[in-house]
């Protein structure tokens, strides 16, 4: 029988690329893969013949009510379920991980610099809250995962050295049809060029930055591809703008579908803002899926994200808040005609699949020290 891995996170799995693509390669390699979510709606979870999945019902999506129905839940199914493995795919599992017995290995899928979120900026209590709890247990792991280099270099210097792997967080490649046609869906002409952007929408992500660019080429049209917070504030910018036939929601998509929607455009954005250390230090995974959909990317050109941008020529690196330098990428982009390379480029150096075979030698490698 498999070994049996927990893999914990605080949100709906349906829609996270990582979980998927971690839950997918360990049932390749005969574990047995258990993930537990949050339920976000009867209607709207993932079902799947290859996991067992269970779906924690908070209640509610925000304050210390669902941190803790969340950790308690996730600790009386790990009682339970008594795995070889436990990952915390995010922050929020990390106590119950430490929690398990001493023949458990315990993995932290640290994907953020979590004490550093932007959601905690001008909120010193939460975050030194944070700092906390994420010091503590983060000396109980047996081993940490992280997305990019600049990640690993500042947990060890906040937290110590610890045993670190950098995994990145790279699309699969995935053949699954989206049910949406963009154009049909929302009226937008051939003549029309698409601007994407995918991903959580949240304040400080760069959606305003490409709605504003609209104003500049009125042949252009805007997707936003996700769901949050800051929604209404991006609705808000529309109204203000005069602009609500060219910019359209589509709402959450199933990571499986994501890819063919994504091809459906002609400009990824990416333009995060420097709200906080985690922004300033990010490697979006939305980079790599823009290049595996055959679609440029305009992104900021922080440390990490300008080494990949250039190094595998996925698109344009500007300053986070230059207006000219933001036009003058987008002019060079909407002529851009290369779409083939780049998703050659893509699928040989920054797919999920590059990497597997790396990812898997971490669990058979922890789990041969473990027990010998």
């Amino acid at each position: 029988m498999g070994k049996k891995v927990i893999i914990a996170f605080l949100g709906n799995v349906k829609y996270d690329a990582r979980c998927i693509n971690i839950s997918n390669t360990l049932f390749n390699y005969g574990y047995k893969v258990i993930i537990v979510d949050e339920l976000d709606g009867e209607n709207n979870i993932l079902e799947h013949d290859r996991f067992k999945i269970i779906h924690i019902d908070t209640k509610t999506k925000t304050g210390i009510t669902r941190y803790w129905k969340y950790h308690f839940n996730v600790q009386k199914i790990a009682r339970y379920e008594k795995p070889d493995i436990f990952i915390s795919a995010d922050l929020f599992s990390l106590a119950v991980c430490s929690y398990q017995n001493k023949h458990c290995i315990k993995i932290f899928d640290s994907r953020e610099i979590y004490s550093k979120l932007a959601s905690l900026v001008g909120k010193p209590i939460k975050q030194f809250f944070w700092f906390l709890y994420e010091k503590k247990y983060y000396k109980k792991m047996d081993k940490v995962l992280v997305t990019a280099e600049k990640d690993k270099d500042f947990l060890i210097s906040q937290y110590g050295y610890k045993d670190i792997e950098i995994i990145f967080n790279f699309p699969a490649i995935q053949t699954n049809k989206c049910k949406i046609n963009l154009r049909d869906k929302f009226k937008i002409t051939e003549n029309n060029k698409i601007f994407i952007y995918q991903g959580v929408v949240q304040e400080g992500r760069g959606i305003e930055e490409m709605i504003n660019l609209l104003t500049y080429f009125k042949d252009c049209v805007a997707c936003i591809v996700g769901d949050g917070e800051y929604k209404s504030e991006i609705i808000n910018l529309v109204q203000k703008l005069k602009i609500t036939n060219r910019v359209f929601f589509t709402g959450k998509i199933p990571y499986t579908e994501l890819l063919s929607l994504t091809k459906q455009a002609d400009i990824g954005f990416s333009l995060i803002q420097p709200l906080s250390e985690s922004y300033k230090q990010a490697l979006p995974n939305k980079l790599f899926e823009y290049g595996l959909a055959g679609i440029p990317t305009i992104g900021s050109d922080f440390i990490e994200m300008k080494i990949y941008i250039k190094k595998f020529k996925l698109g344009i690196a500007v300053p986070s808040s230059s207006v000219r330098e933001h036009i003058n990428a987008v002019q060079k982009l909407l002529m851009w005609d290369d779409s083939n390379r780049l998703i050659n480029t893509v699928k040989d150096n920054l797919t999920w699949e590059s990497q597997e075979s790396k990812f898997i030698k971490i669990f058979d490698k922890n789990y041969e020290i473990k027990y010998n």
